[in-house]
């Protein structure tokens, strides 16, 4: 049996998470992809489904803030946790060319604007 692999992505949006996530080769997990569709409970228990059943997966959340990241990895269990700290004017280009309206584009730059306004950066003793 191989080891249980539970990959969570972390990143503000237009970082990239979504697309990294498709190419590990497991399960993706992301709140605005179907069933969830930014319904937040019903994703909460779908990510703690992934460490009650020992599923692989690669779980996406902004997790702009230490605290945020260490409480996702826990509810999933985490093998790994990767950050994407795409810069912001990269972002924006991508949240801009990507066209999705939903939520409004507006609220997508300003949702990457905070993220970095919130972000701090893993600690150095850190490891992903």
């Amino acid at each position: 049996m191989s080891p249980r692999t539970v990959i969570l992505i972390c990143g503000p949006p237009g970082a990239g998470k979504t697309t990294h996530a498709h190419t590990l080769g497991i399960p993706v997990y992301d709140i605005d992809a179907a069933p969830w569709h930014g319904d937040e409970t019903a994703f909460r228990q779908a990510l703690g489904m992934i460490r009650a059943t020992g599923l692989d997966a690669a779980v996406i959340r902004s997790g702009a803030t230490r605290t945020a990241r260490a409480r996702a990895a826990e509810l999933i269990g985490a093998t790994r946790t990767v950050i994407l700290p795409t810069p912001l004017p990269v972002c924006v280009a991508r949240i801009k060319a990507r066209g999705r309206t939903r939520p409004p584009i507006a609220a997508q730059i300003a949702a990457a604007r905070q993220w970095w306004h919130r972000y701090q950066p893993p600690r150095p003793d850190w490891t992903a």
